[in-house]
């Protein structure tokens, strides 16, 4: 049976939407609004194409004009992404917002792996979560090892945005980013530990420049952020609304991560990259493996030595053809495949 209207809820949507929760949260929520009739509640709100409720700020998200909305709305479902993804305390805030929606079931999007002791997974258990969107075969296997119904769905990339460089344009961008000549090795993401950028100084650059794009909605580690500046890598720490850009100057794009809690589990950054055809190096990170095999200028390392000859093999390729991995991955069809797990698992 099919959902009609549906209540989107999650903590942080605010500008700028440069970090991977956000973005997929917007991306997402913006989608499923195209489809069916939905209402999005959030603590953040501005620099989204849709109208933002106000959202409770405590710990468990329980306020008295939040649940009037939410009753007023009269949804047939919540969809909740927690920032904190699949934790005991997310599922609890789950199981106050369906209380406070009238008894609406509650369909929570993980972004991030989880795993659970005994306790926490008996207890999230306990809570009863209407059903688990995740990104990767791993986290579902995680929720259904702990009793909770799971299913795992897309995220997807805008392709028209995203697209490779047109002639000449590459070298105009260089330019007008004061990045001058010479081959460009490109990450984009949090100045973090938890991001493994470390492994990024010991790659063969031959001549190649390292630039690393950082997000301007965490604080940077001080200790990365310096040994980035110590190694000679160019950082750019300013919000790039068109960052678009930055990948069409890049020639090729490095994703070193393997914390999972570094990276939402289907990172943007790569569909990004691919969207704009450039080779990309990554480990083989959350969903990455479940939506891809190694081809057409995508390599997916299975340790630091194997991602270094990769990268050596990615900076001597002529071209790569990885945009034609992800053409399939639009936020639509994302939002369509949310949608089609909640009626048939919910509706």
């Amino acid at each position: 049976m099919s959902l009609d209207k549906i209540a989107i809820v999650s903590e942080d949507i605010s500008p700028p939407l440069d970090e991977g929760f956000k973005k997929a949260t917007a991306e997402i929520a913006a989608a499923i609004a195209a489809r069916r009739p939905a209402t999005v509640f959030a603590s953040g709100r501005g620099g989204v194409p849709f109208e933002v409720e106000d959202l409770p700020t405590n710990k468990l998200l329980i306020g008295g004009g939040f649940s009037r909305a939410l009753k007023r709305l009269e949804c047939d479902a919540v969809l909740y992404i927690p920032r904190t993804s699949a934790t005991a305390m997310s599922m609890a805030r789950a199981r106050a917002i369906g209380v406070q929606s009238g008894g609406k079931p509650v369909v929570v999007l993980s972004l991030q792996r989880r795993r659970f002791s005994a306790l926490a997974g008996g207890l999230i258990s306990l809570m009863r979560p209407g059903l688990v969107l995740v990104l990767s075969a791993e986290s579902r296997a995680i929720m259904e090892r702990a009793g909770i119904r799971a299913r795992r769905v897309p995220l997807g990339v805008d392709t028209g945005r995203f697209r490779p460089a047109a002639p000449g344009e590459k070298e105009r961008l260089r330019e007008e980013y004061g990045l001058g000549r010479g081959r460009i090795a490109l990450h984009i993401g949090h100045v973090s530990a938890r991001r493994n950028l470390e492994l990024l100084k010991t790659l063969p650059l031959d001549g190649t420049r390292l630039a690393v794009v950082t997000s301007t909605s965490t604080t940077p580690d001080p200790a990365v952020r310096e040994w980035l500046g110590r190694e000679s890598v160019t950082v750019i720490d300013r919000f790039i609304r068109n960052i678009e850009e930055v990948y069409r100057l890049a020639d090729c794009y490095v994703f070193p991560t393997v914390d999972v809690k570094g990276a939402i589990e289907i990172p943007l950054s790569v569909l990004e990259a691919m969207a704009t055809d450039l080779p990309v190096v990554t480990t083989a990170f959350g969903g990455i493996p479940d939506l891809f095999s190694e081809r057409d200028g995508l390599f997916i390392s299975t340790g630091e030595a194997d991602f270094r000859e990769k990268f050596r093999r990615a900076m001597a390729l002529e071209r790569s053809s990885t945009r034609r991995l992800v053409e399939e991955l639009s936020w639509d069809n994302a939002a369509r495949e949310i949608l089609t797990a909640m009626d048939e698992e919910i509706g």
